[in-house]
């Protein structure tokens, strides 16, 4: 697996929710074919992680996306990998990204979509924030432009992405990867994850989830319970507690001492039996499109 490359101001934003389409998302699922690939593993302690101090206690409140208890635990923003993973604002709501070049993040593309207009947003409404916990914010930028899976920036016709194509990369005006370092995609066969992880790997999704908006939280004990393949590639089918807010947020593939970039999350759907689901692009829509970036 390939190490993410590390490479060695403030404001206050006040953020609250962008919200994945659901219903388009289950209806894409409806079509897409099942591998068949089903995986578990036990819960392994990441590094730099301690518990976060919620401002009301674990399940007072049922919040979409969180899968039985909640896993979610607080991280030390400034070390890695977490330094690398900041909160993308825009007039009152957010989404999460991670640096994936000097200039450039990963985000769920819907997070451009202006769900009230029903068309992209300007890119320069946009601004990505690194460091950010209560208040206090290391480094910040405002994004310059944004492309779609085609590679070029959105027009007035451009659609709303499906599932499968729910990602996009965002140029920023400040090299911020420069000081704070950027994940490279994971360079494996995802179908070979399984093996991967009964060696004892596990899967690590972090991000800004609304509800503790206010500071960067991880869930180290993640089951990726389903990989399908679509028209673009392969989706993640994942038990992380991913909420509002946590879209665009990663997923790493984490060994003990590496932390390799295999998706980001982009929904959440509710099963028939009741069962919650999130889903993330997997590397295989957006690895190559990294590998391109500038470094």
């Amino acid at each position: 697996m390939m190490k993410p490359s590390v490479r060695g101001s403030g404001c206050l934003l006040e953020v609250t929710l962008m919200r994945p389409n659901i219903r388009f998302v289950y209806a894409d699922l409806k079509n897409m074919v099942c591998i068949g690939v089903v995986l578990s593993f036990a819960a392994v302690g990441g590094a730099g992680l301690a518990h976060a101090d919620m401002s009301v206690p674990a399940k007072a409140l049922e919040v979409p996306g969180i899968k039985g208890d909640d896993n979610r635990v607080r991280v030390k923003i400034a070390d890695y990998p977490w330094r690398m993973i900041g909160r993308l604002n825009r007039n009152g709501s957010h989404c999460t990204g991670i640096l994936v070049g000097p200039s450039t993040i990963l985000t769920a593309a819907h997070c451009f979509w202006d769900k009230r207009r029903k068309q992209w947003s300007v890119p320069s409404a946009f601004h990505f924030v690194l460091g950010y916990e209560k208040g206090e914010v290391k480094a910040h930028s405002k994004i310059e432009r944004f492309e779609l899976p085609d590679g070029l920036p959105p027009t007035q016709t451009t659609k709303k992405p499906t599932v499968e194509n729910d990602w996009a990369i965002a140029k920023l005006e400040k090299p911020l990867g420069e000081q704070f370092g950027f994940a490279s995609a994971a360079d494996f066969n995802l179908l070979g994850l399984r093996d991967i992880l009964s060696s004892g790997a596990v899967v690590i999704q972090a991000g800004y989830s609304r509800d503790i908006a206010h500071m960067l939280t991880a869930d180290e004990d993640c089951e990726i319970s389903d990989i399908r393949q679509s028209k673009s590639g392969r989706l993640l089918l994942h038990q992380c507690d991913a909420t509002q807010g946590d879209s665009g947020s990663p997923l790493f593939l984490y060994d003990g001492t590496s932390y390799d970039l295999i998706g980001i999350h982009v929904a959440t759907i509710s099963s028939p039996n009741g069962r919650s689901e999130g889903i993330a692009v997997s590397t295989e829509m957006f690895g190559k499109r990294i590998s391109q970036q500038p470094k």
